[in-house]
């Protein structure tokens, strides 16, 4: 009989066993943030007794990508499954608020019946006071000055009655709205509600008693960073340095306190074609078209880029919204809005569209329609859980990403940043720890600082831009896993202003355009004595010099270029004679003429572009 107890008994308790879960407190100890997305490790210890368990995780956030969860363990055990589930439990009930609320509502609809009764009153006052017959003069035994005492009585008595009644409405009015308040809170206490919890269950199988170290990592939405340099140049004689920063968000439901960043970057070389150079034709009777920036242009100056600004405000309320990610799709040039709401872009070539998004607006995908772009932002009504933000890909190609890591996040403290190559990214490991809450906020996050020989050259395409343009080049720029983003420019320890630094193009050479410089200047002026038309027999010949002269106002010697251009004939009546270009070098088939050369410093240099063309009377051509 005691053996048959035994028997039925030990289902139960086997059941009981499975039943039992101990909870495993964990900390976020490193983060890798990649453009959109972040992997989290979180590492925790507990001491698991004999038997088979669930081991739950509860304070990891509820956003997380559950087929991403990954979880590593040292101890005399076997973990026999990994899930992450939802709890759907009462919330607690307050009682004792409710007894409260009641009782408020009683004596709310006592004092509301109660000032009824007393404005009942005064309606009737009022009424009997107004038919009240009009005292004549014409009664007997009734004086003028009594009549008249009479009405005043009257007109005081109605005055009081009509204010009286008036004060009582506006106390009905402010009880009414308190009483409709609190059966409104009463509604609700009363609705029976659940709570959703999110937790990671691990059941584990453990034969001899042991501790339990957990490594547990997992891929969160709604976190990104984006790129930005700071370039300084102190004279064109120094190298350029290159300060490396990363701007760092996160709104994932969960803080990072005191964790080890790793930045992941993926490989920004992508193959692109140069841009095509244009010629310029003559043709007859077309007036004379500005010169279109190409060529070198394009390439010594900062006319490659275009700059958009504006503020992002709230549509149903026109405040500005702070902290919104403004960025380029397919790319991670970025920034974020500022407390008044202004963002300020350097755009490449070609772009065409503007991704504004943050958590708790619509996101949205704009096209760039001029300089000064003010968006408005519509609230969606979500939650923080109910909203994600990917920029610039999937967190599901972030997740095969990181798979395709083949090993553990790297936290190992180096003297530098450590950076991490391998087939699909780079990564920055950053030795100092940060504190990064959840929330729109941006982190400004110093990844390394590079200095490198930058070879210096100025450039001036004086026909399409009279200012002097410094580029800095760069040939060992890979080795540094740039990627494009937004510069400020430090030239000789003043702020020049923005440009781009677009490492998207697979090329040697990285060209950064560090804008204008004031201190060389370019000037090409007319020639009196050469521009000039006269008539040849049938035809018109029209001719044209000009005088160029560079000037160094810098106290170190300079390399620079100056273009200019001959026109080109596109119909046989035009006849072109190419005539003095000095010691240019010319290239026949565009007619640009290229001037380098070596400028002292203090020191001047004047080069003269000659020419003439011939057309038939009659007509006319465009000339400059």
């Amino acid at each position: 009989m005691k053996r048959l107890l035994y028997l039925l008994l030990l289902p139960a308790v086997q059941a009981l066993a499975l039943d039992k879960e101990v909870e495993l407190k964990t900390t976020i100890t490193g983060v890798t943030v990649f453009q959109a997305g972040a992997q989290v490790t979180r590492v925790g210890s507990v001491t698991l007794p004999v038997g088979e368990y669930d081991v739950v995780v509860r304070d990891a956030t509820s956003l997380l990508k559950k087929e991403s969860i990954i979880v590593r363990s040292d101890g005399d055990f076997t973990i026999l499954s990994v899930n992450h589930q939802q709890n759907l439990d009462n919330e607690f009930t307050d009682w004792k608020k409710i007894e409260e609320l009641d009782a408020k509502e009683k004596t709310l609809l006592q004092q509301m019946q109660d000032l009824s009764v007393k404005i009942e009153v005064l309606r009737s006052e009022e009424a009997v006071v107004s038919n009240l017959e009009s005292v004549s003069t014409t009664t007997e035994g009734v004086s003028v000055e009594q009549v008249t005492k009479a009405q005043d009585l009257l007109q005081q008595k109605l005055s009081r009655i009509k204010n009286d009644k008036l004060i009582a409405c506006r106390e009905m009015e402010d009880l009414y709205e308190k009483h409709r308040q609190v059966v409104q809170e009463l509604n609700v206490m009363r609705t029976p509600k659940k709570s959703v919890s999110y937790e990671i269950v691990i059941r584990v199988s453990v034969k001899t008693e042991t501790k339990a170290n957990f490594d547990i990592t997992y891929i969160v939405p709604n976190a990104h960073w984006y790129p930005t340099y700071d370039l300084r140049v102190k004279t064109v004689n120094d190298p350029m340095t290159i300060e490396y920063k990363a701007n760092v968000s996160q709104q994932t439901g969960e803080d990072w306190s005191n964790v080890k960043l790793v930045l992941s970057t993926g490989d920004p070389s992508k193959t692109s074609q140069k841009p095509k150079v244009e010629t310029w034709l003559l043709r007859l009777n077309e007036p004379y078209q500005p010169p279109v920036q190409q060529n070198n242009f394009y390439r010594y100056t900062d006319a490659q880029f275009n700059k958009v600004q504006g503020l992002v405000l709230d549509r149903k309320t026109g405040e500005p919204v702070p902290f919104c990610l403004v960025s380029v799709p397919g790319t991670s040039i970025a920034a974020s809005t500022d407390m008044n709401g202004h963002y300020s872009l350097v755009l490449p070539e070609g772009v065409g569209q503007l991704k504004f998004a943050l958590v708790g607006y619509e996101p949205q995908t704009i096209g760039i329609t001029g300089e000064e772009m003010n968006v408005y932002l519509e609230e969606n009504g979500s939650s923080l859980e109910e909203v994600t933000i990917i920029n610039g890909g999937s967190i599901d190609e972030d997740l095969k990403t990181v798979n395709g890591m083949g090993g553990d996040p790297q936290f190992t403290q180096f003297p530098t940043v450590t950076r991490i190559p391998n087939l699909v990214n780079t990564e920055f490991t950053i030795n100092e720890k940060y504190n990064i809450v959840s929330g729109p906020k941006t982190i400004t996050v110093s990844v390394q600082t590079i200095q490198t020989n930058a070879k210096y050259q100025y450039y001036c395409a004086p026909r399409l831009d009279k200012d002097v343009f410094l580029t800095a080049q760069v040939t060992d720029w890979e080795q540094y896993n740039l990627i494009e983003g937004q510069a400020n420019v430090f030239f000789e320890g003043t702020f020049i202003g923005n440009t781009l630094l677009d490492t998207r193009y697979l090329s040697d050479t990285l060209e950064v355009s560090l804008g204008r410089d004031k201190s060389v200047k370019v000037e090409r002026v007319k020639s009196k004595e050469y521009n000039k038309r006269q008539v040849l027999g049938s035809d018109n010949i029209a001719y044209r010099e000009w005088d160029i002269t560079a000037r160094n106002g810098k106290a170190q010697a300079i390399n620079i270029i100056i273009e200019d251009q001959f026109p080109l004939s596109s119909d046989s009546k035009i006849d072109v004679k190419e005539g003095t270009y000095s010691d240019g070098k010319l290239n026949e088939k565009t007619g640009i003429i290229t001037w380098q050369f070596l400028l002292d410093p203090s020191a001047n240099k004047a080069v003269q572009l000659k020419y003439s063309v011939k057309y038939p009377k009659g007509t006319f051509i465009g000339l400059d």
